[in-house]
């Protein structure tokens, strides 16, 4: 890509800002090609989104599987300029997708018709709104079970694509984007609900986004490593680690969820 050979690649892994402003440019990058070539089709914002991310986070998965085959030791100082980028791309691509969706919510249209069938349809939203909502550790246990399951899959996922893995953050960010889209048009209090939201799916995100460096990473390693060699078993180390803290994470936003978030939407919807 053009634009890659322009910029150097240590100016990038160093600077979150530039990391996060580029990734909320490639989003409108995307959207103009698909009004161009792909007219209508919303979903394909989040496909080009990816092939245009592809050859920036693949250096990365590159670097992230050198450090992981030197050991676990010193991991988040290891890690730090990696992760950093990482999230620095999840948190400009969920940037550019929310500006994106206020500017033209048809651009969301596939995430909005999936949350509108799901978690936002009308019979759950009036439902949950009508019963007195109590949190407990069985609701907790319940979405957490429910969200292993896509923690699991996106990880299996990320083993086969590789750096193609890319989509999985991409289509995470966008369906965020789109949550917070459809409670500034369906709900009162939408600032409150959007912040309120952010609690938990930040750690979520956050949750998702290790799993998917940790298979990637681990995609790599099967390719150039010997399944016999230390560094394999390094790597294999790394990955287990980041997928712990990913469940970590993904289980404090279940407490969170469920202990912060519901009940303020239970009190705003219900009245």
């Amino acid at each position: 890509m053009v634009l890659e050979q322009l910029i150097d690649r240590q100016f990038v892994l160093r600077h979150f800002p530039f990391v996060f402003v580029l990734s909320g440019v490639y989003v409108f990058v995307a959207y103009a090609v698909m009004r161009l070539f792909f007219p209508g089709q919303s979903l394909s914002v989040a496909l080009l989104l990816t092939i245009l991310l592809l050859p920036s986070l693949h250096h990365l998965i590159v670097v992230e599987e050198k450090l992981e085959s030197k050991g676990i030791s010193h991991f988040f100082k290891r890690h730090k300029v990696i992760l950093r980028c990482f999230f620095g791309a999840f948190l400009g691509l969920l940037a550019g997708f929310l500006v994106l969706g206020f500017v033209d919510p048809a651009s969301l249209s596939y995430q909005m018709v999936q949350l509108e069938q799901g978690n936002l349809h009308e019979e759950l939203v009036s439902g949950f709104s009508s019963e007195q909502f109590v949190p407990d550790m069985t609701r907790v246990i319940a979405l957490f079970s429910h969200n292993v399951w896509f923690l699991i899959i996106g990880f299996v996922l990320s083993v086969f694509y590789g750096a193609g893995a890319v989509f999985l953050i991409v289509y995470n960010a966008s369906f965020f984007a789109a949550f917070v889209v459809e409670i500034f048009s369906r709900f009162a209090s939408p600032y409150m609900l959007s912040v309120v939201s952010l609690v938990h799916m930040i750690p979520e995100s956050a949750g998702f986004v290790l799993t998917a460096m940790a298979g990637a990473s681990l995609s790599r390693a099967l390719i150039h490593e010997r399944l016999s060699s230390s560094a394999f078993r390094n790597v294999l180390k790394n990955d287990l680690f980041l997928l712990i803290i990913g469940l970590l994470l993904v289980f404090l936003a279940a407490l969170l969820e469920v202990y912060l978030s519901a009940p303020v939407f239970y009190r705003i919807i219900s009245g």
